[in-house]
């Protein structure tokens, strides 16, 4: 899992319905800022920072009114306090304490046993669901691997590995291998049979 870090403009980003960061504010923050720059694969919102930072690709991404990332160093607190100035905004953790700097400890509000299980509900619920994977083979398939090996499905469980999947295959000389669904190195092998 991890912790997240919002900006936010709501006195908790758990509930912000009426005090919401639009998606154009910050595409447009993004646009103006020299040390952000989109990338487009982590989805229309995500930018990465090339800030001084200890983590390797340090992040920021807009959803549902609030600017998110996930476990940052300090420098990246840093960066989302200057952003949340100018957006008329706080950074906040998942708990719903505010953070003034990445080098302070932050300050935690006294919230009600209510607030709290909010917060932790809200933390749950935006997480972006996996998209099923749908392989192209079935249990009992003949498939072959990327070192040309040939063997069958016994199992594909698309739930397990939190939500990547497994797929089990057993060789011809006996032994079985379990591996990813989402990218387990298996093809399908086309029985000339069902072809015709």
């Amino acid at each position: 899992m991890g912790y997240d870090l919002h900006i936010t403009r709501a006195k908790s980003w758990a509930l912000n319905a009426k005090h919401r960061i639009s998606a154009d504010e910050w595409l447009a923050y993004v646009e103006k800022d020299p040390e952000l720059s989109l990338s487009r694969d982590g989805g229309p919102y995500f930018a990465k920072w090339n800030g001084r930072s200890k983590l390797n690709e340090p992040w920021l991404d807009w959803h549902d009114g609030n600017i998110q990332t996930k476990n940052p160093d300090e420098a990246l607190i840093d960066k989302m306090v200057a952003i949340a100035c100018e957006l008329g905004a706080a950074v906040q953790g998942d708990d719903g304490e505010i953070y003034q700097s990445g080098h302070e400890p932050p300050r935690h509000p006294q919230l009600s046993v209510l607030d709290r299980l909010r917060y932790r509900l809200r933390a749950l619920l935006t997480a972006r669901p996996l998209k099923e994977i749908d392989p192209p083979f079935r249990v009992g398939d003949r498939v072959v691997d990327t070192f040309q090996r040939i063997a069958t499905v016994i199992e594909i469980d698309p739930k397990s590995n939190h939500g990547l999947g497994k797929v089990k295959v057993r060789y011809e000389d006996g032994r079985e291998m379990s591996s990813m669904l989402v990218a387990p190195g298996l093809s399908p092998i086309q029985d000339s049979a069902k072809e015709n």
